[in-house]
């Protein structure tokens, strides 16, 4: 990264107790910083980052971005004062990116961003010097610390965009400045902020509209809006992939016990420890990104056979009555459908299918309608019984009367489920709701808990 002086001036501030380090990453948590981090203490609704320099200095930090006027550990060495330490963390991302001349990729979509990010930076691994993110840094505070800690031997990077309201896009994009784009999906997320599934469509698609007019863009065109948005552009570069639609055309060959995929042209068998058929087009997507980057078709197929499940994300979790299908990370109902076919497929045939359902966040005026909507789908798909989390899914459950349905409260359900299933050798349990629900921590609880139970 920069030395500590030039950290400074592009960050615009004023240099306190200078000292030895050499910075190598950014953080703005303090609880993630490793040695090497400056620091940004961003001021919050709930906390200041200012509260927790002396546990980042304790952790390695080299150096800190900070207000004037707020107090200092002895361990702070290396201050940077500024009047705003996110224009800050902003400008210190667009100077360090103003060094690189390589390919960056932008990802972005309603669905399947995180998995196609990991799944393009697998493929390209064995190929090139690849730097993606560790979490999904797609917000105007994780970008830009994201790209700030782009180590400078990088030959390809790989990064997500999210969006909770109009104008996300672009503006993450001007700052990133990418040259190529993935768009994985257009559904009902965020329509709190966005309001309509038209402006979540130009809200992914403004991101095609901010890069180099020679940029390459692979878009899924099984999702119809994305399709539509496709067929009107002229871009020379736009590559459509689906396996219903497109110019890269998939063939569907299993979806669990694991993923696979058949591609006619260019030939092509992708086989994945991925699940369900919505993670195909994922899989479409960053092969033939990582293809278009020049990596062949024979270590494509051995890259994607070797590919390691993200955490949370339909993510298979043996327990001694058989498997939990992690899938906590989010939740929207494209998202939960696609979930749930998977739950309905899972297992063979005698198979005990339950469903702890989450409430789905940030759905605005359709909460109510799309919440019904996941549980009648339950049904038809014959899941055995569902443990609804959260109000909504709650007052869903009721109001359909069906699938069989268990009220059970949150302290209790992981206990309930464990004396449930024991005995049980062959029972799936899909857990998915949006993250603010945290039902992460629930899965944890019941395979502590059915690891216990006599």
């Amino acid at each position: 990264m920069f030395s500590i002086r030039d950290l400074a001036a592009s960050a615009g501030g004023r240099l306190l107790r200078a000292g030895e380090g050499t910075p190598s990453g950014c953080a703005v948590d303090s609880r993630r910083v490793t040695a090497g981090d400056v620091f940004f203490a961003l001021p919050g609704a709930r906390t200041d980052g200012h509260a927790f320099l002396d546990d980042a200095f304790r952790r390695g930090a080299v150096a800190a971005v900070v207000l004037p006027a707020k107090p200092l550990p002895p361990s702070a060495r290396n201050v940077i004062v500024v009047t705003d330490v996110l224009v800050a963390l902003h400008a210190v991302a667009r100077v360090w990116r103003a060094r690189f001349r390589i390919p960056l990729v932008a990802i972005t979509g309603s669905n399947g961003k995180t998995t196609t990010r990991n799944l393009l930076t697998h493929l390209l691994g064995g190929s090139f010097v690849v730097y993606s993110p560790p979490e999904n840094y797609n917000s105007e505070i994780g970008l830009p610390a994201a790209l700030a800690s782009m180590p400078a031997e990088t030959q390809v990077g790989v990064f997500e965009l999210g969006a909770e309201k109009p104008g996300d896009i672009a503006a993450l994009a001007d700052l990133l400045g990418p040259t190529s784009a993935v768009v994985t999906s257009v559904g009902e997320s965020h329509l709190g902020g966005l309001g309509s599934l038209d402006a979540v469509a130009a809200e992914k698609w403004s991101l095609v509209d901010a890069l180099p007019t020679d940029g390459p863009v692979f878009v899924n065109v099984d999702s119809s809006p994305l399709r539509a948005l496709a067929a009107a552009s002229s871009r020379p570069g736009l590559v459509t992939v689906g396996l219903e639609d497109g110019a890269v055309r998939g063939r569907l060959v299993h979806a669990v016990p694991n993923l696979e995929v058949e591609v006619t042209d260019p030939p092509l068998r992708l086989s994945t420890p991925l699940l369900g058929a919505h993670n195909a087009t994922n899989l479409l997507l960053a092969a033939v990104c990582a293809h278009r980057m020049g990596v062949s078709l024979h270590r494509i197929e051995e890259r994607a056979a070797t590919f390691a499940l993200v955490p949370h994300r339909m993510q298979p979790r043996a327990a001694r009555f058989g498997v939990i299908l992690d899938d906590t990370y989010n939740a929207n109902p494209s998202s939960m459908a696609a979930a749930l076919d998977v739950l309905a497929a899972y297992g063979g045939a005698g198979a005990r299918r339950v469903f702890v359902y989450g409430d789905m966040s940030a759905l605005g005026s359709i909460e109510t309608a799309r919440h019904r909507e996941i549980a009648e789908l339950a049904a038809r798909l014959g899941i055995d019984e569902v443990y609804p989390v959260g109000e909504r899914a709650t007052a869903a459950c009721r109001a359909t009367g069906s699938p069989p349905a268990a009220f059970v409260e949150r302290e209790l359900l992981a206990s309930h489920l464990a004396e449930r299933l024991r005995g049980e050798a062959n029972a799936v349990i899909l857990v998915k709701g949006s993250h603010d629900v945290g039902l992460g921590r629930f899965v944890e609880d019941l395979l502590q808990a059915s690891s216990s139970a006599t």
